[in-house]
């Protein structure tokens, strides 16, 4: 039985959950647009700056673990922002679920100098992008590279910024259209879906991030040209 929800309108719904608790009681979505957990990052010890963002890094569930659960939900195509080091886990587990996938790259026009005296700056984030045969797709002949700023705001401490999101809910889904995030975070995935007139549901585990989503939620649908 799913929880009470903590937020709901004809648009949206949020629970605030262990998403592995209830995804087994959802119903299947059009598509999956998320930012799964990958690993807390810290160089405390090489003398650099320390990069460790805190909870909303640690890896807390596997990439086969993600998917298996996902799948049989799934009837269109899934998104997920993840960790270099989870793709080829990812993409293996999509594949022997009978899924097409491809490597999506967020490259960021204005990434973080941070030790850049010492590395190659960090500018790109990837994504495994899965689809099912007669999956919604409204891009043809493009590569899977988007380019843009990152997001300004700091309500999450691995926030993707919502031009992103947007343009990855218009590529994969229609108007009507549900769409899930089971790792919700502020809701950036949730405040796309909202504005671009699909449905969408968003599970968070942290309360604090909930009640940031509830509110973004709560403010009026900002009308997009052309879409």
């Amino acid at each position: 039985m799913l929880p009470k929800p903590y937020y709901q309108d004809d648009a949206v719904t949020i629970y605030h959950a262990d998403c592995r608790d209830i995804l087994p009681e959802l119903p299947q979505v059009d598509l999956v647009l998320t930012d799964i957990p990958y690993g807390e990052v810290s160089r405390e010890d090489s003398g650099l700056r320390s990069l460790n963002k805190g909870v909303g890094d640690i890896v807390t569930v596997s990439p086969e673990a993600i998917v298996s659960t996902l799948v049989p939900l799934l009837r269109g195509s899934a998104y997920l922002w993840c960790g270099t080091e989870q793709v080829s886990e990812l993409r293996s587990s999509f594949v022997a679920a009978g899924l097409t996938t491809r490597l999506g790259i967020w490259e960021k026009s204005n990434p973080s100098p941070m030790n850049g005296q010492y590395l190659w700056l960090s500018a790109l984030e990837v994504c495994v992008f899965a689809r099912r045969d007669k999956a919604t797709f409204n891009e043809f002949c493009k590569a899977p590279v988007w380019r843009g700023k990152s997001a300004e705001d700091s309500l999450h401490p691995t926030p993707k910024p919502e031009w992103l999101m947007r343009r990855l809910v218009l590529a994969s889904s229609a108007k009507g259209d549900l769409i899930l995030d089971p790792f919700m975070g502020s809701g950036t995935t949730l405040r796309a879906a909202k504005d671009l007139g699909r449905k969408a549901i968003g599970i968070e585990i942290e309360e604090r991030y909930c009640e940031i989503a509830a509110k973004r939620m709560a403010q009026l649908v900002m009308p997009l040209e052309g879409v």
